[in-house]
């Protein structure tokens, strides 16, 4: 009997791996590109949540939202929150939102900051006022990721945080 593969085998085998290839081409390009993208997409997020659990806390503690404070103005990059302790201060600045305590010691302003380092994220705030006072804040976030050529959007939220909710 001789040693060796026949015709059929051969065919077979031709046949089936393209499409073995096929598969395994799927997997590791999940592996090798999905999963770090969603890795990614996950950290983010929980630095984002964290910073909305800071605010949220912030926001219920409040005494107000003033639209001003020294040289310091609320817009849609600057949102100030006014506590019996002190004035805080969230600002979004180069893919970062930063929170410090706003006093007249600048030294001490500089040990009391808190950064949020997100850079495919979107932060955007309206304050809700009435009369003249702010009464709510209106959060919207989300990241965005470039799959294929094309930007998504991820874990797109609304929150809405009501002053002295708690």
């Amino acid at each position: 009997m001789r040693k060796g593969f026949t015709l059929v085998e051969l065919l077979v085998v031709i046949i089936v791996l393209p499409f073995v290839m096929l598969v395994l081409d799927g997997l590791f390009s999940t592996l090798i590109r999905d999963i770090p993208r969603s890795y990614r997409v996950m950290q983010e997020n929980t630095s984002l949540l964290s910073m909305l659990k800071q605010m949220q806390q912030d926001i219920d503690k409040a005494k107000g939202l003033p639209e001003s404070f020294d040289e310091y103005t609320t817009s849609n990059k600057l949102l100030l929150i006014e506590l019996t302790e002190g004035m805080i201060c969230y600002q979004l600045k180069d893919d970062k939102v930063l929170r410090h305590k706003l006093t007249d010691n600048q030294r001490k302003n500089a040990l009391e900051k808190t950064v949020w380092s997100v850079p495919h994220a979107k932060v955007e705030w309206q304050v809700w006022r009435k009369d003249r006072g702010g009464y709510a804040v209106e959060i919207q976030t989300h990241i965005e990721h470039k799959v294929g050529g094309n930007w998504e959007k991820k874990m797109a939220n609304s929150h809405l945080y009501f002053v002295g909710a708690f």
